[in-house]
């Protein structure tokens, strides 16, 4: 099985790949550092130009942090209001669920990749022994139920914004522009992983072996979701010929839509929330 994303059957190079990453993460680095200018300069909303003369965000924001006062501790705020989203439980439970779906989903996927690179980089400079083949075929089936996840909570912030006449009102072109890249982001990954099972369904059917650390994993472990009919259209040849353009597709897709995006985007908010709450220990709710 050919890992890595590629061109008319020709896999690029895992230096190729990390290059890619690499542009990604300085954009992302770049986009940050952009807001957190704003935020010093004291900016008061998102899109809204900031006023002049005020500066020191990071300083300001610890201070306020550590000595402000708010009506909770910050451990309580960092559980019930950022990682438990308690706030937005009380606001509207269909929103809440899409909320988790949506982070949870982003983030276990985003932890995965981290995974993978952290085992692509022992093996490459041989740190470890071990099958990277197989590394990489554990981590498939949580892989495909985050991606279940994060795609339900997509499905409920499309079906929202159609049914719900309050959100349909209020909803703007960032909010299309948002839940269109999510939809493109995870339907291309999805496609990517089925478009390899045409042809050979059990490529991850086999054994695993771990011999520095000397576990003998069954195959039990290598769980699949058996779904790349549906993705595939019912196995179009066409998926397994472009399998690697779809991979290619994804990879780019992902990092530079679904994570160096995020601080040019209404996606800041994911960042701005938690930093916003643990400040004001909660808030008002």
């Amino acid at each position: 099985m050919e890992y890595f994303s590629g061109i008319n059957g020709i896999p690029f190079t895992f230096n190729v790949m990390m290059g890619i990453c690499l542009v990604g993460i300085l954009v992302l680095i770049v986009g940050l550092l952009l807001d957190i200018r704003k935020w010093g300069q004291g900016s008061v909303g998102y899109g809204i130009e900031p006023a002049p003369g005020k500066k020191g965000f990071i300083g300001t924001y610890f201070k306020q942090l550590f000595h402000g006062e708010g009506h909770q501790g910050l451990i309580a705020t960092i559980i019930l209001d950022i990682i438990l989203l308690r706030r937005t439980f009380r606001a509207d439970w269909v929103r809440w669920i899409m909320h988790m779906c949506i982070f949870y989903g982003w983030m276990g996927l985003f932890s995965l990749s981290g995974l993978m690179f952290a085992g692509e980089m022992i093996h490459k400079f041989g740190l470890l022994h071990f099958d990277i083949e197989l590394f990489r075929a554990m981590l498939q089936f949580p892989n495909q139920i985050l991606g279940y996840i994060l795609l339900a909570g997509i499905f409920i912030a499309v079906a929202r914004r159609l049914f719900n006449p309050v959100v349909r009102k209020s909803t703007n072109s960032y909010d299309t522009v948002m839940i269109a890249t999510l939809v493109i982001v995870v339907v291309t990954g999805f496609i990517a992983h089925a478009g390899r099972f045409i042809i050979v369904p059990n490529v991850y059917d086999v054994e695993f072996v771990v011999p520095v650390l000397n576990w003998g994993l069954s195959e039990a472990m290598l769980l699949e979701i058996h779904d790349y009919m549906f993705w595939t259209l019912g196995g179009l040849h066409f998926f397994y010929d472009y399998v690697m353009e779809f991979a290619l597709l994804h990879s780019i897709l992902a990092m530079f839509v679904g994570f160096a995006f995020i601080p040019y985007s209404k996606y800041i908010h994911a960042v701005a929330t938690p930093l916003t709450l643990l400040v004001n220990r909660g808030g008002e709710h």
